[in-house]
């Protein structure tokens, strides 16, 4: 029986050339599910690829979770059925989504174990993938990012694996909140204030979060 907390899919891919209207663009979006276990390595799956890691990848950026909660949705907006690692995911899972996981928080994944360090920044390899223009907008509108972890012990992951939550933050501040507060919602003081003090919170999504909340007062 798989536990309530769960990975449903291991995802990896290779570089691959794709082309985007006149240009040829090199991604390692493309991501395919595997059966057999995989070892998650300090920066990230073994056999995977980033064709630009300064932007994808790295300690901060190891590995990308998306829940598989959202693929309903997005079925419905593109009107497609989506096969797991069809956003680029490492990992494809089910029971934890954005607004359940604090910036810092512990997991438990497989035999390795990670920490959730911030939510995905739209980028325009979304529309590489979907061979849609509005694919970036669509994704913003939708709200649903998943989110990037750090490796703090490397180990094993294989589909059906559970998930277990080690280590509980106590800043209260989502991944669903560094989201929302970066595009929709205006923030508190308060919650702007631990954002700021966030130590694993990239200045990218600090920064962001100021100029939106600025952009609204």
């Amino acid at each position: 029986m798989k536990p309530q907390k769960h990975i449903t899919s291991v995802n990896i891919g290779t570089l691959r050339n794709v082309a985007y209207g006149t240009q040829i663009v090199m991604t390692g979006f493309f991501k395919e599910p595997v059966e057999h276990s995989v070892v998650i390595r300090a920066l990230g799956l073994l056999g995977d690829a980033q064709a630009d890691r300064s932007v994808h990848g790295g300690t901060q950026k190891a590995v990308y979770v998306y829940p598989r909660e959202h693929y309903r949705t997005w079925e419905t907006v593109l009107e497609s059925e989506l096969s797991p690692g069809s956003f680029g995911e490492n990992l494809t899972t089910e029971g934890l989504l954005e607004e359940d996981l604090f910036i810092g928080d512990i997991i438990k994944v497989g035999d390795a174990v990670l920490q959730v360090v911030q939510p995905r920044s739209p980028c325009y390899k979304l529309q590489v993938r979907f061979g849609r223009p509005d694919m970036l907008a669509l994704f913003i509108r939708e709200g649903h990012p998943g989110w990037y972890a750090s490796v703090l012990e490397e180990g094993l992951v294989r589909a059906h694996d559970g998930l277990e939550l080690l280590e509980r933050q106590q800043n209260f501040i989502s991944i669903a909140d560094v989201w929302r507060y970066s595009f929709s919602e205006q923030a508190t003081t308060d919650a702007l204030d631990q954002i700021a003090g966030l130590p694993l919170l990239p200045d990218f999504w600090k920064e962001r979060v100021k100029r939106a909340q600025n952009r609204a007062t």
